[in-house]
């Protein structure tokens, strides 16, 4: 009896340390009860929301299925496990829950809301459409219904018609988190940066001031100009949350725009403090110890982010250019020859491996490389110059003549491009030229009027 009674206690201990937001404990509280009645859904149920709030997926699915073992009828345990299933990625059996939920309770709306945000993960933005007109029919002002809709119009690029959605979402939940934040993000994305302001000062007038939308408040202000205002929007999710690494990058990132390169590199020091593989910190240290001048500790943080981004193209590029600064060619090499595998159908990506074999007297590979970028872009000039350079470098003037004219006739007011014409004889045999038929077509015209 007393085991009964201590397991209520940790269950109602589990739901204070939730409000407080001590996941892990509430998680312990919670698993400790239901050693003790391993079949009572309500548990179950809340522990896959306590994992929910921890982003622990797998085992909020696996909380869920308890719930549905226990009690096969249960919509609402179904629809988390959909839902969940969804953040993992497990799109088909998303849908299968959802189908479940639809089988059970046929007008449970939450269902269809959420079939909205698998078929837009999955990019099936028709059936994400039908799920939203479905969940219409059944609650005609769900604000979720509309919110999630926006999402999928947001995805595709149709940011006018998501505003509309998220409006609608206000209209019918004037509190609704997120959908203000929602509405500024598509209003940035039109290029309507007034707009965005507007929309996330609203948000934050609503007393919603979580740190990631007061992170992307302040850089928005930043791309403005407005870094005085970034600053102090940053500072206040500072304040909030001072081990959030985030926070730390973006007032790094504001200290190295404004040049203060000495805050800068202290800030993104406590980003790899708090995360040593936080996302791009390392590279943005390289770049800031470039600017001082620190080459060698420059290369060495470059590296390492080269080593854990391999698999993102523009991080990729922005690293080989900061590779190359740092006298690192062949690092800045490899990040190139990743670059062309993730984008083989990029001219840029492979004219700027070709820059890079041709920095390290790799012609072979070089132009290899630009007849690529050729093949994609036909008059592609910097390619189209740099194979002349190549070959005026081995000692084949008639190949360089030829690539160097055609990358006149594709850029003529170029200068380096007319530079390299005037180096191998080609203007001066174009004016010669030119010239010529100047005189004979008076020639012509004068034995026109004798006539």
């Amino acid at each position: 009896m007393s085991e009964w009674i201590d397991a209520e206690t940790r269950v109602r201990r589990a739901h204070r340390l939730y409000e407080q937001g001590r996941w892990v404990e509430a998680a312990a509280e919670l698993s400790a009860a239901i050693d003790v009645n391993p079949i009572n859904p309500s548990w179950h149920f809340n522990l896959g929301v306590t994992f929910e709030a921890m982003e622990d997926y797998a085992r909020a699915c696996e909380a869920f299925r308890k719930v549905v073992k226990i009690d096969p009828r249960d919509v609402e345990a179904m629809n988390c496990l959909g839902v969940n299933m969804t953040r993992l990625g497990q799109y088909t059996e998303a849908l299968k829950q959802f189908e479940r939920v639809q089988k059970v309770s046929p007008k449970y709306e939450p269902s269809y809301c959420n079939r909205i945000v698998t078929y837009t993960e999955m990019g099936d933005f028709e059936n994400a459409e039908l799920m939203f007109y479905l969940a219409r029919q059944i609650k005609p002002n769900c604000p979720l219904c509309y919110y999630n809709i926006g999402n999928t119009l947001f995805g595709q690029g149709l940011y006018e018609r998501a505003i509309d959605c998220w409006r609608q979402t206000l209209k019918f939940d004037a509190d609704h988190p997120d959908a203000n934040i929602r509405i500024a993000e598509a209003y940035w994305a039109m290029g309507n940066l007034n707009e965005a302001r507007r929309h996330y000062q609203l948000e934050l007038t609503m007393g919603n001031e979580d740190v990631d939308s007061l992170l992307d408040y302040g850089e928005l202000l930043a791309e403005m100009g407005q870094a005085d205002e970034a600053q102090r929007i940053f500072n206040r999710a500072l304040d909030k949350e001072y081990d959030n690494p985030s926070v730390h990058y973006c007032i790094g990132e504001l200290a190295m725009s404004r040049g203060n390169l000495v805050q800068a590199e202290e800030e993104f020091h406590i980003v790899l403090e708090l995360d040593d593989d936080y996302s791009g910190a390392h590279m943005r240290l390289g770049e800031v110890l470039l600017k001082r001048n620190m080459l060698k500790n420059a290369a060495k943080n470059l590296i390492i982010e080269l080593k854990r981004s391999s698999d993102d193209p523009e991080m990729l590029r922005e690293l080989a250019g900061l590779l190359q600064q740092a006298s690192r060619l062949r690092e800045s090499n490899i990040a190139l020859q990743r670059l062309v595998e993730l984008k083989p159908d990029d001219a840029d990506a492979h004219h700027e491996l070709a820059v890079s074999c041709f920095m390290m007297d790799k012609y072979g590979e070089g132009i290899r490389s630009c007849r690529r970028a050729l093949k994609l872009r036909n008059n592609f000039a910097p390619a189209l110059y740099n194979l002349a350079l190549a070959y005026h470098k081995l000692n084949r003037p008639k190949r360089a003549k030829r690539f160097a004219s055609r990358a006149l006739t594709a850029s003529p007011n170029e200068p380096q491009i007319r530079n390299l014409c005037r180096h191998l004889g080609l203007w001066s045999l174009r004016r010669i030229v030119g010239s010529w038929c100047r005189r004979a077509l008076k020639k012509t015209r004068a034995l026109t009027r004798a006539r």
